[in-house]
């Protein structure tokens, strides 16, 4: 049996200028179409940090120190208003080790201490930018918003971003530093492997946002369009109301109702859903999902 895997030493400092070489390159290595690079130059920067402009009463840049070694950065920006806003830029190699959500930890503590006039510490995340939205999640800042066509991509197209924000309020509950969920669901998809009852609702795909307790989940199928759940995930135990349209000769009518949905992980590591609901007409069923597999993480 393989020995459990430690919990890496994380730690902020301030950024000084001779920073700068490891800073650009971090910031290059860890940029990709979902977080893009801040395009510095090395002399530039040294310049900047060597003046103190990444240390003044509106804006601070963090190193991310990870068991003694510089894997990363944060910068702050607002801190002159009552909403201040934070990016973090995560190095490959410790990513998927908890760094992130730390790292956003010791941020709220920090600026919330050093300012009794700051309210909200914000952040956003590309649309598709799952695990850094995981890593809000459990760092206990809430979603709360979508900013449509808000990030220009390399194409010249634009995507949307998510909103997160840690008020003082909850800083000072402590919901930042909260146990987790069982389960952080957030992102991720599920697929009909079996149906034991009721219809088989072939090609069904349910894909989940998670906020703290509250759970939302998107889905469509064959004969299913617009579906949405929502309800409240307790442990391993997930109650929802649902709504969606089906087709039924050539028309689409609207249906409700809720359900009880068991999250369990299987041998491979992935989670499967013990999803037992029903509708208001009176139809109901039972059925197995599977989590489809992820694809390669990206912080920050």
């Amino acid at each position: 049996m393989s020995p459990e895997r430690r919990s890496p030493e994380v730690r902020l400092r301030v950024l000084v200028s001779d920073d700068a070489p490891w800073v650009v390159d971090i910031d290059r290595v860890a940029a990709t179409a979902l977080a893009r690079s801040h395009g510095w130059e090395v002399d530039k920067l040294a310049a900047e940090l060597d003046e103190g402009s990444w240390a003044s009463d509106d804006r601070w840049g963090w190193a991310v120190m990870v068991d003694g070694q510089p894997h990363g950065f944060a910068l702050v920006t607002g801190m002159e208003t009552r909403d201040a806003e934070m990016s973090i830029r995560i190095g490959p190699a410790v990513r998927g080790r908890g760094v992130g959500r730390e790292v956003l930890r010791q941020l709220a503590d920090h600026h919330f201490q050093a300012s009794d006039e700051l309210v909200r510490f914000t952040g956003r995340a590309h649309e598709h930018n799952v695990p850094m939205q995981r890593v809000f999640n459990a760092a206990g800042f809430r979603m709360e918003a979508r900013y449509r066509d808000a990030f220009e991509q390399a194409d010249g197209r634009f995507a949307s971003e998510w909103g997160y924000a840690l008020t003082r309020a909850d800083w000072e509950a402590g919901r930042h530093r909260a146990e987790g969920q069982a389960y952080d669901l957030h992102g991720l998809n599920f697929t009909i492997e079996e149906t034991s009852e009721g219809p088989s609702q072939p090609g069904l795909l349910l894909r989940f946002l998670q906020d703290g307790k509250r759970v939302i989940g998107r889905y469509e199928g064959r004969e299913i369009v617009d579906g949405e759940l929502g309800g409240i995930l307790t442990g391993d135990l997930l109650r929802y109301r649902f709504v969606h349209g089906q087709e039924h000769r050539g028309r689409v009518q609207e249906t409700l109702g809720r359900g009880r949905a068991r999250f369990q992980r299987r041998e491979d590591g992935r989670l499967e859903l013990l999803d037992q609901w029903s509708d208001d007409d009176g139809n109901h069923g039972r059925r197995v999902l599977i989590q489809q597999r992820t694809e390669e993480r990206t912080e920050g």
